[in-house]
């Protein structure tokens, strides 16, 4: 019997027998990573935030571990992150740009551990409203309002009504109280009495951030204080000219005085003393009495304190000594002797109330400081809340 031998197989590429993998094995190929992806929102667009925006942030395939904000010069813009949600410390900046670096951990291993994500975001166009509080760390008398006054108008109700919520008051002692608006410019905090002596107040608002218009809003917030001294309290009797000045209750001194004649009558109402001048140069075209008229004037007058934004005071006038306490010759305001110009204008301070009775020409709120035209009830309305 023949016996064929048996035959080799021959080896593949790697020395092994082709029949257990005729042809070779592939590589595993590598998979495509898919690093975490981020999407940046705000409660406006980005490219047009609001001062008070927060900004924020949903990551896919992964999650978000840090946030950086630069501004244009590459100075960090503090904020706080919480909860995929960025709040700047203070409020965007208007006409700014920002670079916002996100830190993302990667989902999928083959990414890497992280991936880092920029993007800009620009604060909208838009203008400021500047606030302030008016007498702020100032002596003032018993009849001075908290004023918050703002360079533009708020128009919008709700506006209004959110500023006025975000003011806080601290009155010692306690004194009952109400917030008003005086006009769309003007927030006012008054007694519903007078002061008491000596009362000390502080204010604070946190309105940065918050709008007053479509296109302005408040970049800061508001603090101040001021103190009330002694109640000093003037009464005038237009049509008796004669002035009581009451000092903690009491006359301290009756003075004779002229006041408005016909056609520039003193108005009566509730007037505050806004500001003092030991010197002032009354011209009479700032009250539309212009050069040429046979009423014009331009007088250097000394110890002035204005009542009125339409050019009512107290002041010296020498020139009608012979009509004080017997006849009205003014232009609206009230006239002392000087020696009693000077005594009383080192006695008073802004705030003073300023009491005219006698005349059938009404202090209007807007012409000064107007506050006390409305009774309690009629202040109160005013609130924007």
């Amino acid at each position: 019997m023949t016996v064929a031998a048996c035959a080799k197989t021959p080896l593949d590429e790697n020395g092994s027998g082709s029949g257990g993998n005729a042809g070779g094995s592939s590589a595993t190929p590598t998979p495509t990573p898919t690093p975490a992806a981020l999407t940046i929102t705000s409660d406006h667009p980005i490219t047009e935030l609001q001062p008070g925006d927060a900004l924020k942030f949903a990551v896919a395939n992964g999650t978000l571990k840090d946030v950086k904000v630069t501004d244009k010069d590459a100075d960090e813009v503090k904020g706080t992150l919480k909860g995929g949600v960025w709040t700047p410390e203070e409020p965007w900046r208007l006409n700014a740009s920002y670079t916002v670096t996100a830190t993302l951990t990667n989902t999928d291993p083959n990414a890497g551990p992280t991936t880092t994500v920029t993007k800009k975001v620009k604060s909208l166009d838009g203008d400021i409203n500047v606030v302030e509080m008016l007498y702020n760390d100032a002596a003032v008398g018993v009849g001075m309002p908290v004023i918050i006054k703002f360079s533009e108008k708020v128009i919008d109700a709700d506006m209004r009504a959110k500023i006025q919520k975000a003011m806080e008051i601290d009155v010692s002692p306690k004194q009952e109280g109400s917030w008003g608006w005086l006009d769309q410019s003007q927030l006012m905090w008054r007694p519903k009495d007078f002061w008491k002596a000596g009362t000390k107040v502080s204010v604070r608002g946190k309105l940065k951030g918050l709008p007053t218009s479509s296109h302005r809003w408040i970049t800061r917030n508001v603090e101040g204080s001021f103190r009330v001294g002694d109640s000093r309290i003037l009464k005038i009797y237009i049509n008796k000219h004669r002035m009581d000045v009451v000092v903690n209750g009491k006359v301290a001194r009756s003075i004779p005085v002229t006041t408005g004649k016909p056609g520039a009558t003193t108005r009566s109402g509730t007037k505050v003393i806004i500001e003092r001048d030991r010197t002032r140069v009354m011209d009479s075209s700032t009250v539309g009495i212009p050069e040429g008229s046979s009423d014009y004037y331009h007088l250097k007058v000394k110890y002035a304190m204005r009542l009125t934004y339409t050019g009512e005071f107290i002041h010296a006038a020498p020139w009608s000594e012979r009509s004080q306490g017997s006849s009205n010759v003014s232009h609206g305001c009230v006239g002392l002797s000087t020696e009693n110009a000077r005594w009383l204008f080192n006695l008073c301070a802004a705030g003073d109330p300023v009491i005219n009775t006698g005349s059938n020409r009404q202090f209007k709120p807007r012409e000064g400081i107007g506050c006390w035209c409305y009774d309690w009830k009629g202040w109160q309305k005013l609130s924007a809340l």
